[in-house]
């Protein structure tokens, strides 16, 4: 081994275990929020509601320090998919954006959040993509990571505006439909119609 083979090997050998602690895990349930975000209150509590069929959760989902997995069931049950009834595991963090926003405008936990769609089977995304423009192929709804949804309180422009600056994830607010959508991709909007 030459000279500058032997000191690029070397190299690489110490800088392994940096780069082994540099590296964020992939999996959703693995991350985390940035650490620069503020940090959220102690007990968090969500009132979701299905606009069509009326279905309601009012839960605590997170409290001493962990989600609460029962809420967090009942939570998916509510945010199934509509059409073919199979429910998704949605990810917990995108609670927490919602929790985290509703915060922000300064309206309580009490506050009913009229969810318009939440996991998507892979079925039904198909077949939204193929009607409608605004639908994506890789949505984060197929993961349980999106929410569409309306706060009758406040204009949806308004609270995807605030959600934008978040620093949470996506969010766009879709004047066709009045709802807001947010999820925890990359922090991101796009154009909507």
């Amino acid at each position: 081994m030459n000279p500058t083979s032997r000191r690029a090997f070397l190299a690489a050998l110490m800088l392994a275990p940096l780069a082994a602690c540099s590296t964020r895990p992939t999996a959703p349930e693995e991350e985390g929020p940035p650490p620069d975000l503020p940090p959220l209150p102690a007990v968090r509590r969500i009132v979701l509601t299905h606009l069509k069929s009326g279905e309601m959760v009012d839960v605590i989902y997170f409290y001493n320090n962990a989600y609460d997995p029962k809420a967090m069931q009942r939570i998916d049950h509510l945010l199934r998919d509509r059409r073919t009834g199979q429910a998704g595991r949605i990810d917990p963090l995108l609670m927490d954006f919602l929790f985290d926003l509703l915060q922000r405008t300064g309206l309580p936990p009490t506050t009913v959040v009229q969810v318009t769609d939440g996991f998507r089977s892979p079925g039904t995304n198909e077949d939204l993509v193929r009607d409608n423009p605004n639908a994506a192929r890789e949505s984060y709804h197929l993961q349980g990571r999106a929410l569409d949804f309306k706060v009758p309180l406040l204009p949806g422009a308004a609270l995807a505006e605030i959600a934008k600056t978040m620093q949470r994830g996506g969010a766009a607010f879709y004047p066709s439909t009045g709802h807001t959508h947010i999820d925890t991709g990359p922090n991101r909007t796009w154009k909507t119609r």
